[in-house]
Order: C-alpha cells, then structure tokens, then sequence
C-alpha cells in the first residue's frame, strides 16, 4: 500500500466509498472493513495505539446509530407489531430477543456497517500515505496549481506554530489574571492575529520564489507512477463492486 501513487490511492478510496454509498450490505461493509483493518496492521512503523484512540469515536458513532436504527426502525420492519404481540408497547423498548423483530434489528446493522465501512476506507487512506508524497502526487499526477498545493503544506507545517501560539495567548491571559472558561474564543482571536501575519508573509515568499502557479517547473522529489497504481485501483473498485453483486444483503 505504500507503494501506491498517493493520488491514484486516493482517487481509488474515492470512488469506493461512492460505490459503497449504494449498497447496504451488511456482509460487504463488514468485510471491507476487515480487509482495511488487516492492511493497516500489516504496517508494523504504524502506531497501534493511535488506530486503537481513533477507533474509539468510529465505535461510539457505529453503537449510537445501531441503537437508534434499533429502537426506531423505519415502518413496516415488523418491530411494532412483535412487540404487540409480546403484550407490551413499541415506547417500552423491549430489548429481549423475543420482542426485537429481525426486521428492526437488520435495519441497525445496516447503519452501524456503514459507518464501519467508510471509516476503514478512510483509515486504510490516511495510515498509509504520507502527507508530502500526497501534495507533491497532486501536483504531479493531478495537475494541481503549485501554488495552492504548496500553500497547503505551508500551512501543514504551520499547525505546530499555530498551537504554541494559541497556548501563550492563554498563558498571557493567566499572567494578568483573568480566568476564562474553557471554551473560550478569546485566545483564539488573539492568535490568530499572528496567523493572518504568517499567511501574508507565506504568500510573499510564495511569490518571489515564482510559486505563482504561472510557467512550468521541475520537481526535485518526483512521485513515481505506472500500471502497478492503476491496477491496485483496479483491483479495489472491482472489489467493492464485485461485493455489491454477491453481496446484496
């Protein structure tokens, strides 16, 4: 996987995820899923405990639309009717297997899959490309503008500044006394007085060093590209919709 032309990667993962947008496969998402995890952990330099961190939000959201698909399925899955027959009422929520209809519980499935689905796409994306290789493969196999793909490393490597800069407003703040409440704005906007400064210096050196976007250059690191990129991509939108076909369900 790192191997693979970022831009084709990514362009790849893109038309995946459209695919997988029309199908509600429960199986499918699951296994794409695995499949995305099992590439992750295949890359011993990656942080398991960083995928461990972001896994946690991804598990939250898949368990909160499972219940919600649970409790309130769309009409006509049969969950109101079971639980009718159970002797109880739909406002009860009835977790037992004998009032749940399969219909309910199928429709939640469906939805918590899908957020597993997109989000191992979007891990197996971002686990194994390299930030630079992916702005230089834009440049180069995109075609984007160097102007604006250099001004979105420039601003990449200027988070670090951006978050130092955010804590010594905050620090100015406790110097003088005054508390602020946690979530308070005000050290924002005094940071970022200093960030428009940076982004207009940036823009100036930009410039004068001809990232202006006009005339043609040269790359001093050139991303390698070739049919290995277009098959990998072949073999995954091929994949997702060969799933669609034997997996309807």
């Amino acid at each position: 996987m790192n191997r693979w032309n970022p831009f084709y990667k990514a362009l790849a993962i893109l038309i995946a995820g459209v695919l997988l947008s029309f199908s509600y496969s429960v199986l499918l998402n699951l296994l794409l899923f695995a499949v995305c995890m099992a590439l992750i952990l295949s890359f011993p330099q990656k942080s398991r405990k960083q995928l461990a961190w972001i896994m946690i939000p991804v598990s939250i959201a898949a368990v909160s639309l499972f219940m919600t698909g649970f409790l309130h399925p769309a009409s006509g899955t049969g969950t109101e009717e079971a639980a009718k027959a159970a002797g109880t009422t739909f406002s009860s929520y009835n977790f037992s297997a004998m009032t749940a209809a399969a219909g309910s519980l199928y429709n939640a499935l469906q939805l918590a899959s899908r957020v597993l689905g997109f989000a191992g796409l979007g891990l197996l994306f971002a686990f194994t490309t390299d930030g630079e290789e992916f702005i230089l493969s834009l440049m180069q196999q995109g075609h984007v503008k160097p102007k604006f793909a250099y001004g979105i490393l420039a601003a990449f490597h200027l988070m670090p500044d951006i978050k130092r800069e955010y804590s010594a407003a905050k620090l100015a703040y406790r110097v003088r006394g005054i508390r602020l409440p946690v979530f308070s704005l005000k050290p924002l906007f005094a940071s970022m007085v200093n960030c428009i400064h940076w982004s207009e210096n940036l823009a100036m050196a930009m410039e004068s060093k001809g990232f202006d976007g006009d005339g043609g250059r040269t790359a001093y690191r050139e991303i390698q590209s070739g049919r290995g990129d277009l098959l990998r991509a072949v073999i995954l939108i091929g994949g997702v919709a060969a799933g669609m076909v034997l997996f309807p369900f």
